[in-house]
C-alpha cells in the first residue's frame, strides 16, 4: 500500500496497476507516421528539383509542408504519450482511472455510486469495438489491451470496464477498499 495526500481529502492508494499500451500498436502508429514523412519528404525532393531547373526558388508550399509535418510529428508523439499507459487506483473512497503519464484524461467512480464489481474476461473488438475508451449503450470501457477487466457496475445499472492484467486482484482491492471505506457492496 502506498500512501499519497494531494491535499484533496483521503488519498491513500490501497491498489495500483499501470498498464502499458503493446509495443505493436505504438511500432503501428509511428510506421504511419513514418511512411507519411517519407512519402512527403520524397513529394518535396521532386518538386525542388523540378523547381531547381527552372531557377525557381523553394516554393511557398514547401515551407507549408515542413511546418504540416513538424505539426503531425508533433501530435502523433503527444497523443502517443498521452495513451500509452492505462493507470488504475484504488483509493480510500474511490476508484482513479487515467491515460498516460500526466493523468490528461482521467475518471473517478466513487464508491458510494458502485452496486458490485467483478473480474470478467470479455471480448473487445466485439463488444466495443477495440481498446481506448469506449461507449456502448449502458457500458463504457477503459481499457489498453487485452481482454480482462474489472466490471464495476453502477447503481443505476450501467457498468464500466476497467482493464486489467489482474481482474479478480482489482475487483477483490475494490471489495476491500469499500469495505473500509464502509461504502456497503
Amino acid at each position: 500500500m502506498t500512501n499519497r495526500s494531494h491535499g484533496m481529502g483521503d488519498n491513500r492508494v490501497h491498489y495500483r496497476e499501470k498498464t502499458w499500451a503493446p509495443l505493436w500498436v505504438i511500432a503501428l502508429i509511428w510506421g504511419a507516421c513514418l511512411a507519411g514523412v517519407i512519402g512527403t519528404v520524397t513529394s518535396m525532393t521532386e518538386a525542388v528539383e523540378i523547381a531547381g531547373r527552372y531557377g525557381d526558388g523553394l516554393p511557398g508550399s514547401m515551407v507549408l509542408a515542413l511546418v504540416g509535418i513538424g505539426v503531425a510529428l508533433l501530435l502523433v508523439g503527444s497523443a502517443t504519450a498521452a495513451f500509452i499507459r492505462l493507470d488504475v487506483e484504488v483509493r480510500a473512497d474511490h476508484i482513479f482511472i487515467a491515460f498516460g503519464p500526466v493523468n490528461l484524461v482521467r475518471k473517478r467512480i466513487h464508491f458510494s455510486d458502485i452496486e458490485s464489481v467483478r473480474g470478467l474476461t470479455y471480448r473487445p473488438l466485439l463488444e466495443f469495438g477495440g481498446w481506448g475508451i469506449r461507449w456502448r449503450p449502458g457500458r463504457t470501457a477503459w481499457t489498453i489491451r487485452g481482454n480482462q477487466a474489472a466490471a464495476v457496475t453502477l447503481s443505476g445499472g450501467k457498468q464500466i470496464y476497467v482493464g486489467s492484467r489482474h481482474p479478480q486482484r482489482l475487483a477483490g482491492a475494490i471489495r476491500a477498499a469499500m469495505r473500509t471505506a464502509g461504502a456497503g457492496e
